[in-house]
C-alpha cells in the first residue's frame, strides 16, 4: 500500500488565493479528492481568508467614515 503524501502548505495557500498554476491545479484537485485532511486544511484556510476579508472591508469602512 502507498502512502499519500498531503499537499504541501504552500502549495494549497496559492490553491485557496486562487494563484495555483494550471500545472499545479490538476494534482491538487485529484489529491483533494481523496483525502479528507487535506480537504479540512483547504476548508480551514478558505475560512480564515473569508475572516481577513471581512475584517478588511470593516476596516476600509471605518476609514470611509472617518473621512481618511
Amino acid at each position: 500500500m502507498q502512502v499519500m503524501a498531503h499537499i504541501p502548505e504552500e502549495e494549497l495557500e496559492l490553491y485557496c488565493l486562487g494563484r495555483a498554476t494550471n500545472e499545479q491545479l490538476a494534482p491538487i484537485e485529484e489529491h483533494l479528492l481523496v483525502c479528507p485532511e487535506c480537504v479540512r486544511r483547504v476548508e480551514a484556510m478558505l475560512e480564515t481568508l473569508d475572516s481577513l476579508r471581512e475584517a478588511l472591508r470593516r476596516l476600509e469602512e471605518r476609514k470611509t467614515e472617518q473621512g481618511e
